[in-house]
């Protein structure tokens, strides 16, 4: 009875321990799924190594163009750099002055001193070129160095004179490698003499005539269109307008004092001698200084017939010739100093515009 008893509680410790040792088995498993699951959620550290690269976030294509702004300012924000203007000053002529006589087909060289008067230094491909009146057998342009601000260079260029007679004129501006022309005019004026047969008398000159017609500012007329057109044969800049005003005045001034005359802003005997001294123009000329010319004889001699558009034409070389001799002139058609002062000084008074209070 005993052992039975024995064996019975045995068998309930065998089963006991068979179950407790079924539970542990039971539960391995589940660590293993615990330690997987844990595993999976580290893996969004690799997944920040996937970032997109920064540099392409700078291109244009980036997604966030909102952020260049923040490191760099706009376009229209960026100051404006002023540009360079070119200038170029008369200074004195070197060689040839002015009326210089030479024979027929004489070749010379004219050097004229000029100064870069501009703002920056005169750049490469710099040109002096031809810009009006007689080429007299030069080139079309000459080239001229690289020039300091503010500092002076010679200029050359060669020419043949004409072989006929008579008084000619060359002008010439500066340009800049872009072809655009800037500064004074420069000028050469020579004189070929009439041939003087042997044993023949000289022609006397005219007789003097009245003198040159003086205006003020304030003054109005057929002669300020003159004055107005041979300021702007000299490179000034302003309008051919007739009146006597304030631009017209700083331009005066500003020659008078740049060909050593009292600067006092009056045209009289001194600065239109001047003024003309290199503008003898004749038949094939064309520029400022042919529209003063027949500005003169259109509104102030009755020669309608002549058109103001600077070029010396047969119909003005006819209406100076008719001019030259109403006016006891050498009539050779060629509009020297004798018959400039004619055409200024024998003009009607000239008109005063009204002050204003």
């Amino acid at each position: 009875m005993l052992h039975h008893r024995h064996v019975a509680l045995l068998s309930a410790v065998l089963i006991l321990a068979l179950l407790l040792l079924g539970c542990d088995l039971g539960g391995a498993p589940a660590t293993v799924q615990s330690t997987a699951v844990t595993q999976v959620t580290t893996e969004p550290t690799a997944m920040v190594q996937t970032t997109p690269d920064p540099v392409v976030q700078a291109t244009p294509n980036t997604v966030q163009p909102a952020a260049t702004p923040t490191t760099e300012p706009p376009v229209s924000a960026t100051p404006t750099v002023e540009g360079c203007a070119f200038g170029a000053s008369y200074m004195a002529d070197i060689t040839i002055p002015d009326d210089t006589t030479f024979e027929p087909n004489a070749a010379f060289i004219k050097t004229w001193r000029i100064k870069n008067s501009g703002t920056c230094e005169w750049e490469a491909g710099m040109k002096l070129s031809y810009v009006s009146g007689d080429p007299l057998g030069g080139p079309p342009t000459v080239d001229v160095p690289v020039v300091a601000l503010n500092a002076p260079v010679d200029v050359s260029v060669s020419f043949v004179a004409p072989a006929a007679p008579g008084t000619y004129r060359s002008n010439w501006r500066m340009q800049n490698s872009a072809g655009t022309q800037f500064g004074s005019t420069l000028y050469v004026q020579i004189i070929v003499p009439e041939p003087v047969a042997v044993g023949s008398t000289p022609t006397p000159p005219p007789p003097a005539g009245p003198d040159w017609k003086v205006y003020d500012s304030g003054d109005k007329g057929t002669g300020i269109y003159a004055l107005q057109y041979l300021l702007r044969a000299e490179g000034y800049t302003l309008d051919a307008d007739g009146a006597f005003g304030p631009k017209t005045e700083k331009a005066v001034k500003e020659f008078q004092s740049a060909k050593g005359i009292k600067v006092d802003g009056s045209v009289g005997a001194q600065t239109w001698a001047a003024l003309v001294q290199g503008h003898g123009v004749k038949a094939g000329n064309t520029g400022e200084d042919v529209r003063a010319v027949q500005y003169l004889l259109n509104h102030g001699y009755g020669h309608t017939e002549v058109a103001v558009d600077g070029k010396f034409g047969a119909k003005t070389d006819a209406a100076v010739r008719d001019f030259q001799t109403k006016y006891g002139l050498v009539v050779d058609g060629s509009v020297g100093a004798n018959t400039w002062k004619a055409l200024i000084a024998n003009l009607k008074r000239a008109i005063r515009i009204p002050s204003l209070p």
